[in-house]
C-alpha cells in the first residue's frame, strides 16, 4: 500500500508538469521543530520537509510533501505510569493549497506576500520505542491542516514560514492509544522555516500573477479565434481558417472546404471545365474534355475503333463508314452567345478533316437554342450560331463556303429535358448540388448531304 500511494502521488506531480505561458512547478525545502500533543508530549528538533508543488491556478496549487525527523518526550499514561518515548518518523502526504491574497486585483509588481491555507491526507510511519514497547508501524492515515506565509524574493525564489497540525488515525508519535482519544490521536504540530524554487523558462511564476490577467489573456485568444472565423480573403463564403484553397476566383461555386466544385470529378474544376459532365473515370485533357486520340470526333470511352485514319468518316461509335451516315461532333455555346469558343476548335478540326477527305460532301449546319426567350429570338440565335461555325470553318480551316448551308431549329427539337436536374456528390458542407441540362441544348449540329 505504501509503495502504491507514493507512486500515485509522484505520478500526479510529474504528470502535471505542463509548462505553458507561466512557470508552475516548484520544489521546496524547510526545517523546524514539532510538538506532540496529549498527556505524553515533547518538543523536538529538527523536522525536515521536502515538497514538490504544481501551481494549478494563480490561487490554487497541489503539492506532494515528504516529511521526516526525530521526536522524544515524556509524560504519564492513563494509569498514572511514567512514559518516555524516543522515535524517528516519516510521512508522505498530498495537499491542496489556497492563496487567499492572490484573489485580489493587485498587479504582479505589488504581490510580495502569500497567505496559504493548506489541507490534505497522508500516511505516517514511526520507528523507535517507549517505556512500554518497541514501536514499528507505517500506514497510519493522517489528516493535515496548515497555514503558510510566503514572501517573494524573486520570480523564482520564495521564503516560507508554516504551521501544520497532523492528526493520525490510531496512536501518534508516542505509540500510545488512549481510550479518551478515540480513533484519532491528538497528533503533533510542526513549525517550519523554508525556501522554494520555481522551475521553468517562462518569464513569470503563475503563483504571483494577477488572476484577472490570465482570464484576460484567454478572452483575447477566444476573440482572435472568433475574428479568424469572419475572415474570408477570396470571398467564397468559406472562412480562411477552414478554406483549403484561399485563392478561388470571384463568383466561383465552392464546397464546404473552399474547393471549387468539380461536378464530374475529373480533376478539372467546373469553372475551367469545358465539358463538366464527362463520364466517371475517363481521361480528360487540361480543359476537362475527354480525350479523342484518333481525332475522329468520338471520345476514347465510346470509340470502338480508337485508331481510325485521319479524315475518315465514322459513326457515333467511332467505326469507319463509307457514305453520308458519318458522325460529326457537336459544337456547344455559352448562354445567349453565338461566339465559337476556343474549346470547340478541336471539334471543328474533325469536321474539316472529314470534308477535306471527302470533296463531294456538303454540310447542313443547324443551330439550336435552349428554351429561354421567345421562339423568334431563339430561331435567330440558332441561325447566328450556324453562321458563326461556317465562318470558322471557312476562315480557319479553308473549307469552301459553297459546301455549307446555314439552318436553324431554334428552341425546337431540344436534345435534353431542361426540367430535369442532376444531383451529384454531396460536398463537405453536407449540401447536395444539382445542375440542369440547358447547356446541352445550346449547340450546332451537322448533317452530311
Amino acid at each position: 500500500m505504501t509503495k502504491k500511494f507514493f507512486t500515485l502521488l509522484l505520478f500526479i506531480s510529474i504528470l502535471s508538469y505542463g509548462q505553458e505561458k507561466y512557470n508552475t512547478l516548484s520544489m521546496g525545502f524547510s526545517s523546524g521543530f514539532l510538538n506532540e500533543g496529549g498527556s505524553v508530549g515533547g518538543a523536538s528538533f529538527p523536522v525536515l520537509s521536502l515538497d514538490l508543488s504544481k501551481q494549478l491556478t494563480p490561487s490554487l496549487a497541489f503539492s506532494t510533501d515528504f516529511m521526516f525527523g526525530f521526536a522524544d518526550g515524556d509524560g504519564y499514561d492513563t494509569g498514572g505510569n511514567a512514559v518516555i518515548y524516543d522515535v524517528n518518523f516519516y510521512s508522505i502526504s498530498g495537499l491542496l493549497s489556497l492563496n487567499l491574497l492572490s484573489l485580489g486585483d493587485l498587479p504582479k509588481e505589488n504581490r510580495k506576500i502569500a497567505f496559504n491555507l493548506r489541507g490534505g491526507l497522508g500516511l505516517l510511519g514511526v520507528n523507535g520505542l517507549n517505556t512500554l514497547e518497541n514501536i514499528n508501524q507505517f500506514g497510519s492515515v493522517t489528516m493535515l491542516g496548515a497555514t503558510e506565509l510566503g514572501y517573494r524574493i524573486s520570480d523564482n525564489i520564495q521564503a516560507r514560514v508554516s504551521f501544520m497540525q497532523v492528526i493520525p488515525m490510531g496512536s501518534g508519535l508516542d505509540g500510545l492509544q488512549r481510550s479518551y482519544e478515540g480513533k484519532w490521536d491528538f497528533g503533533f504540530r510542526t513549525f517550519n522555516f523554508g525556501i522554494s524554487y520555481t522551475f521553468g523558462k517562462n518569464e513569470s511564476n503563475m503563483a504571483w500573477i494577477n488572476p484577472v490577467d490570465v482570464v484576460s489573456a484567454k478572452v483575447n485568444i477566444v476573440e482572435q479565434e472568433i475574428t479568424s472565423l469572419s475572415i474570408d480573403s477570396d470571398g467564397d463564403g468559406v472562412a480562411d481558417k477552414f478554406d483549403k484553397n484561399n485563392n478561388t476566383p470571384t463568383g466561383i461555386s465552392v464546397d464546404g472546404s473552399g474547393e471549387a466544385l468539380d461536378v464530374d470529378s475529373d480533376g478539372i474544376p467546373d469553372y475551367q471545365d469545358i465539358d463538366p459532365f464527362t463520364a466517371p473515370g475517363v481521361s480528360v485533357d487540361p480543359t476537362g474534355r475527354e480525350l479523342d486520340d484518333d481525332q475522329d470526333g468520338v471520345p476514347n470511352s465510346m470509340d470502338e475503333e480508337p485508331n481510325s485514319p485521319v479524315g475518315c468518316t465514322v459513326n457515333f461509335q467511332g467505326r469507319q463508314i463509307v457514305g453520308k451516315g458519318a458522325f460529326l461532333p457537336t459544337v456547344y455555346f455559352d448562354v445567349a452567345s453565338s461566339e465559337v469558343s476556343y474549346s470547340n476548335y478541336q471539334r471543328l478540326a474533325t469536321v474539316a478533316s472529314v470534308l477535306k477527305a471527302n470533296p463531294g460532301y456538303k454540310l447542313r449546319v443547324i443551330g439550336f437554342a435552349d428554351s429561354d426567350g421567345s421562339t423568334e429570338i431563339n430561331y435567330k440565335l440558332g441561325l447566328k450560331r450556324a453562321s458563326a461555325v461556317i465562318e470558322s470553318l471557312v476562315n480557319t480551316f479553308g473549307i469552301d463556303l459553297d459546301r455549307m448551308i446555314a439552318d436553324s431549329q431554334g428552341e425546337n427539337n431540344l436534345l435534353a429535358n431542361e426540367d430535369q436536374k442532376m444531383k451529384f456528390k454531396v460536398t463537405s458542407d453536407g449540401l447536395p448540388r444539382t445542375k440542369g441540362f440547358k447547356s446541352i441544348n445550346r449547340r450546332v449540329q451537322f448533317i452530311i448531304e
